[in-house]
C-alpha cells in the first residue's frame, strides 16, 4: 500500500489542476446553459455543438462527487449548473425520460431514449443528492429508474433493451455510436444500468428494490460473463452473442462494478461469487490486454486474436480502478504494480500537458490521436474524474 500511496498526490493534482478546471471553467456555457458539447484536441470549443445527456450527467456526477470529497463551493455551483440544465433541457415532460441530445440552445435534437444516457442521468442525479440532499434530484432519479423498468426490461428473457423512440417504442437502430453493433442488448447498456442502480441504492436504499440490483448482478454473471474470455459485448433478444470481440476496458470496468454492487447491496451470499468473477475478469485483462512494458491496457481482441493495440482514455482510467480493486481483493502484487505502471503511462502519454485534459486515444507506444476531440457526446470527465476520486478515497 505504501507504493500505491506514492502516486496519490500526483493523482490529486491531476484532478484539481487539470480535469476539474477544464470542465468547470472552459466548458461551462454561461449563455445557453449546461456545458459546450464539443472541444477539439487543441481545446478550441465548438459553441454550437449539440449537448448530450451523457456528457451533462457525467459532469453532474463528477462535480457532485468532488464537492463531497473536497467541500469546495465552486464544485457545488458547477454541479448545480449541470443539474438545472439536465432537468430543464433534457427531461421529456410528455413521455418521460431524457432526450439523448439537445442543440446548443437547449432545444431537443435527438429525441430517442438511449438507455445508457438515461442510466447516466440516474447516476449523476443520485450523486448530486448524496452531495447536496437535493430532493428534486433524487425524485427525478427514481422516476427515471421506474421508466427504465417499465419500458426497457425484457420480461421474457431478462435484461434490458438498449434504445427506444421518443415515445418508448423499440428502435430499429439500437446503435449509440458509429462503432456499435446494432444489437438488442449490450454490455454497455447493462454496465451503465448497474452503475446507476448501485449509486441510486447507495444514495437512497428505499428508492430501489434491493432485488433489482441483485438480480442484475446475477444476470450479468450468468448471461454475459464467459469464464474464458470475460464479458461478451453484444447479444440478440435471447442472449445469443452476436459478436466475438472482447473489450479489455469493459472487462476491467465490469470486474469492479459487479463486485461494488454486491458490497453496496449487502448481499453476503452473492459477494464471494462476485469477487471470484471479478478476479477472473481482472486476470483475463492482465494476461491478454495489459501492456507489461509501458503500462495501460489495449482496446480489444477478437476470437481470431486480432488485437487493437490502441489505448483509449476511458479504458486507462478504468484499468487503474479495476486493478486496484483486484489488488484489494487478492493482495497480489502484480495488480498494484499494474496500477502504478498504468498511472505512469497515463501521466506521461494520456494527459495532454500542453493543452490540458486527456487525449481521447493514443497508440500502443503513446502517440496521441490529435484528430479526436477532448470533449464530445461521450467524452466527459466521468471516467478520469471518478478514477481520481475513488483512488484518493481508497488509498490512505
Amino acid at each position: 500500500m505504501r507504493e500505491l500511496s506514492s502516486i496519490k498526490n500526483r493523482i490529486q493534482k491531476e484532478l484539481v489542476e487539470n480535469i476539474l478546471p477544464f470542465w468547470g471553467n472552459q466548458m461551462l456555457d454561461s449563455e445557453f446553459g449546461g456545458f459546450y458539447g464539443r472541444a477539439a484536441n487543441d481545446l478550441s470549443i465548438d459553441k454550437t455543438a449539440d449537448k448530450s445527456c451523457v456528457l451533462i450527467s457525467q459532469i453532474l456526477w463528477t462535480f457532485s462527487a468532488a464537492y463531497s470529497f473536497f467541500n469546495d463551493e465552486n464544485c457545488r455551483k458547477t454541479a448545480e449548473h449541470a443539474f438545472r440544465f439536465l432537468k430543464d433541457a433534457f427531461y421529456d415532460h410528455k413521455y418521460g425520460g431524457l432526450y439523448f441530445t439537445v442543440d446548443y440552445k437547449g432545444s431537443p435534437e435527438n429525441r430517442k431514449k438511449i438507455v445508457c444516457g438515461i442510466a447516466s442521468g440516474i447516476n449523476g442525479l443520485s450523486e448530486f443528492y448524496r452531495a447536496t440532499g437535493n430532493i428534486e434530484s433524487i425524485s427525478m432519479a427514481v422516476e427515471l429508474f421506474e421508466l427504465i423498468e417499465k419500458n426497457t426490461f425484457d420480461n421474457m428473457d431478462g435484461g434490458y433493451f438498449s434504445a427506444f423512440s421518443e415515445d418508448w417504442k423499440p428502435a430499429a437502430d439500437k446503435t449509440m455510436s458509429g462503432e456499435d453493433i446494432n444489437a438488442a442488448k449490450s454490455a454497455s447498456t447493462h454496465l451503465h444500468i448497474l452503475d446507476a442502480y448501485t449509486n441510486l441504492y447507495a444514495a437512497a436504499p428505499g428508492s430501489l428494490p434491493k432485488v433489482k440490483l441483485i438480480s442484475l448482478v446475477r444476470l450479468m454473471l450468468e448471461k454475459m460473463h464467459d469464464e474464458n474470455s470475460g464479458l461478451k459485448l453484444y447479444f440478440n433478444e435471447n442472449w445469443i452473442p452476436v459478436s466475438d470481440i472482447v473489450s479489455f476496458g469493459y472487462n476491467i470496468a465490469a470486474s469492479r462494478l459487479i463486485y461494488k454492487a454486491t458490497v453496496i447491496s449487502g448481499e453476503e451470499e452473492l459477494k464471494d461469487l462476485a469477487a471470484n468473477a471479478s478476479l477472473k475478469m481482472a486476470e483475463s485483462v492482465y494476461n491478454e490486454g495489459y501492456d507489461e512494458v509501458l503500462g495501460g491496457i489495449y482496446n480489444q481482441i477478437s476470437a481470431q486474436y486480432d488485437i487493437d493495440f490502441d489505448k483509449d482514455w476511458w479504458a486507462q482510467a478504468e484499468a487503474v480502478s479495476g486493478f486496484l480493486n483486484a489488488y484489494m481483493l487478492s493482495g497480489d502484487k502484480k495488480y498494484s504494480d499494474a496500477v502504478i505502471k498504468t498511472w505512469e503511462f497515463i501521466d506521461k502519454y494520456m494527459v495532454d500537458h500542453r493543452y490540458g485534459e486527456w487525449f481521447g486515444s493514443v497508440t500502443r507506444i503513446g502517440n496521441p490521436k490529435t484528430s479526436l476531440p477532448k470533449a464530445d457526446i461521450w467524452k466527459g470527465p466521468y471516467h478520469n474524474g471518478r478514477f481520481c476520486l475513488e483512488y484518493l478515497s481508497a488509498v490512505r
